[in-house]
Order: structure tokens, then sequence, then C-alpha cells
């Protein structure tokens, strides 16, 4: 288990490590996109890792690809559909979409 924290609820929750930031987010019922069923084909599930980015699996060569062509991204930018959690704990940013 390791603690996810999302911003800007501040909320924190105790989640399964090994799933996905995404998996983890939906199975606590945050509200976060996903328009391609976790495949890294769209960009909805984009998200900010604000701290704990070191636990995090490492960037694949398929996310890293949809990243390069996204705008507003930054370092702390993830696909929370391809981000695996490890054991340590960490906070995410949700960008709200419409």
């Amino acid at each position: 288990m390791t603690t996810i924290t999302v911003l800007p609820s501040g909320k924190s929750y105790e989640v399964a490590a090994g799933t996905t930031i995404l998996k983890a987010l939906l199975g606590v019922g945050e509200p976060v996109m996903s328009k391609c069923g976790g495949d890294a084909k769209c960009e909805a599930c984009h998200v900010f890792v604000t701290s704990g980015r070191k636990s995090l699996s490492r960037i694949q060569p398929k996310e890293n690809e949809k990243l390069d062509g996204m705008v507003g991204i930054g370092s702390a930018s993830r696909l929370a559909c391809q981000a695996v959690l490890g054991e340590d704990p960490i906070t995410v940013e949700l960008l709200m979409t419409t």
C-alpha cells in the first residue's frame, strides 16, 4: 500500500502499490478523465506529480511519445494511465477540464 494525495482537494487515500495512478484515482472516486481506456492514446489523464515522482515507474517510450506532442507539460507531467505507483507516497495535481 501507498498514499496518494490529490490536489486541489487535498484528500489523501491509501491505495495499492503496483497499480497505475489512473486505476488508483478511479478506485477512490476522484474525477480523472480517460478517453482511450488507459492505452496512452489520448492525453485526457495528464496529471502533474508534485511530489514522490521517484517512486513511480520510469516513463516508457509510448508515454514519452505522447507527452512530447502535448502542450502545457513540464517535468512533473505524467499520464496517469501509464505511471505505476511504487511504495512511497505521492502527490498528484488533477487538471480540471471542461
